[in-house]
């Protein structure tokens, strides 16, 4: 039987979780979901936090900064 061949969510109970652990599955936490974009973080940080932070965007990010021309508010 394939796992794509259900057209509804599979939910498991705890009557179903209980059978599954008998019989000797493990449970793993489910992932952090990720509900902010790391763009937004970035533009969110001070330039000495931005220094610290390895990766492409940072590296985006600072550019931006660099050519960002001044306002005056």
């Amino acid at each position: 039987m394939k796992l794509d061949s259900y057209a509804e969510p599979f939910f498991i109970t705890q009557e179903i979780e209980a059978e599954l652990i008998a019989t000797g599955y493990e449970f793993e936490p489910p992932p952090v979901a990720c509900t902010g974009r790391l763009r937004d973080v970035l533009e969110r940080m001070s330039d000495a936090e931005l220094a610290l932070q390895p990766g492409e965007i940072s590296d985006q990010e600072r550019k931006y900064r660099q050519n960002k021309p001044f306002s005056v508010g």
